[in-house]
């Protein structure tokens, strides 16, 4: 069961909020869903359905994420990014974002071959250098512990740049793990 209220909807804001609450909540849906007359988070975005307790949280927290994952470049490469939320997922064990991100990864072309094989990237066949680098740097940094060596290498890779953006992702998308994982949202069943 859910810990927490989602906002899918603006009506769903629990209590009597007061007219900025009011005003923000207007902002967010407007922003989430320019020009519709019904807007709805849907079940896989329950994260920020969950922040929307906070209105203005959710509404940076949706423009940061959208951000990141449209226009930062290291995202350009959505197997990568989703290879890496992925590893992060296992590794915070956040079923929900696992999940719902499935249609992600495999729009991405990172199939259930590829998911079911991440707790053994050392050995599998089925990852390439770069994604296992990806998943060597991903484990690192939520373990709070990356070597010089392999922050060099995905500097070599990635540049300066790319490694901060890609680490960007790594602590963008714990937070959501995290957020998901102490609040509960509860999985849709497939019909």
């Amino acid at each position: 069961m859910a810990r927490v209220k989602a906002v899918h909807k603006p009506s769903d804001y629990p209590g009597k909020p007061d007219e900025a609450t009011r005003k923000d909540v207007a902002e967010l849906f407007g922003y989430l869903f320019p020009n519709a007359q019904n807007p709805e988070i849907d079940n896989a975005h329950s994260g920020i359905a969950i922040a929307a307790q906070n209105p203005k949280l959710a509404l940076n927290l949706a423009k940061i994420s959208r951000f990141i994952a449209i226009e930062m470049p290291w995202c350009q490469r959505t197997d990568l990014r989703e290879l890496a939320i992925q590893t992060l997922n296992l590794h915070f064990k956040s079923d929900f974002s696992f999940q719902t991100r499935l249609p992600h990864a495999q729009a991405a072309g990172i199939g259930l071959d590829l998911l079911a094989a991440l707790p053994y990237w050392r050995t599998s066949s089925l990852f390439d250098e770069e994604q296992r680098l990806v998943i060597e740097y991903t484990n690192a940094v939520v373990s709070g512990d990356v070597p010089a060596e392999l922050f060099r290498r995905v500097v070599e890779k990635y540049g300066e740049k790319g490694a901060v953006e890609f680490t960007t992702v790594v602590g963008f998308w714990s937070f959501w793990a995290m957020l998901l994982n102490a609040t509960r949202p509860e999985i849709e069943a497939k019909a």
